[in-house]
């Protein structure tokens, strides 16, 4: 159940994003994401308040709010930093880095005692993903050129890079002290939306008609981040790490598809590059199964305050 979150999440954003490629620019795809991130917020807080007016108030497990503070800082600095990297790289080929780059983050997390340590055969499957990845986003830029602030781009591209499995390594925790989801997705992006609608304001705004296409933005957004997001919550507090980022690595491809499916332009080698790196995800989390992960007793705590 678990893992189908996690695919329902990839089918979900791979599907209305790849629905919505080349309508939005890319004020008016950050503002997509400002208000799918807001509409999480209240919609989850409502559902909260709901359940605190049938069954009255609810505590939350010691530690939850160090690490719900943990999770709006990161969550926060690793959309800005990709939504950042798109002045001077590709969006397909940052979205390829940035997935790829997961599992390779937490294989090294492991050998700080972080999660499951890998297998010889785990790092060069890690490995493999980051270089398909990197292949794939430059098959799906058009040109391949890449800008003279690529070193740039592809710098923040790392630090989002870096951040999402740091928030599959807190979610998991999260998960492990059971903390509800629903919980989780209400609070999480505060503070991405709040800065990510300031960036919104220093770029000029949304432009075009924004009054009169405020309502379907929003719902688009609740279906391409709002809805995905929760899934991929749920999926990510009771799943390894690992299978998790592996799984993630498959969504630019996911949206390429579904792009071909909505917009044509099919491309044979893009294809087939895709199930590469969809046969190699598998073979990551098989040779990296065959790895006992670190007892929990061991890791080192991801926060501790209240």
């Amino acid at each position: 159940m678990p893992v189908l979150c996690i695919v329902a999440s990839v089918l979900l954003q791979a599907g209305v994003y790849g629905f919505v490629s080349g309508t939005l620019d890319s004020s008016g795809s950050l503002a997509l994401s400002c208000a799918g991130f807001g509409a999480a917020a209240v919609l989850f807080n409502t559902v909260l308040l709901a359940r605190r007016l049938r069954r009255g108030p609810t505590s939350t497990p010691p530690g939850t709010r160090g690490l719900l503070v943990v999770m709006n800082v990161v969550t926060a600095v690793t959309f800005l930093s990709f939504y950042a990297s798109l002045t001077w790289v590709p969006a397909t080929l940052a979205t390829g880095v940035e997935t790829a780059m997961g599992p390779v983050v937490l294989a090294l997390l492991g050998l700080v005692g972080q999660g499951r340590r890998v297998s010889r055969q785990g790092w060069f499957a890690a490995v493999v993903l980051v270089l398909l990845g990197v292949v794939i986003g430059q098959r799906f830029t058009a040109d391949g050129a890449v800008g003279p602030g690529a070193a740039a781009g592809l710098a923040l591209v790392v630090v989002a890079g870096v951040g999402a499995p740091l928030l599959a390594l807190v979610s998991a925790e999260l998960g492990r002290r059971g903390v509800d989801p629903v919980y989780v997705t209400a609070h999480r992006f505060h503070l991405t939306y709040l800065c990510g609608g300031l960036l919104l304001l220093l770029v000029g705004g949304p432009g075009g008609n924004w009054t009169g296409e405020l309502l379907t933005m929003l719902l688009t957004g609740v279906l391409a981040v709002t809805l995905p997001l929760f899934a991929l919550q749920a999926g990510l507090q009771r799943t390894d790490p690992m299978v998790a980022m592996v799984l993630l690595t498959t969504l630019p491809g996911v949206t390429y598809l579904a792009e071909t499916v909505f917009h044509g332009s099919f491309d044979a080698v893009a294809l087939a590059l895709i199930c590469a790196l969809i046969l190699v995800a598998v073979w990551y989390v098989r040779a990296s199964g065959k790895d006992k992960p670190v007892p929990v007793a061991a890791q080192q705590p991801l926060a501790t305050k209240a």
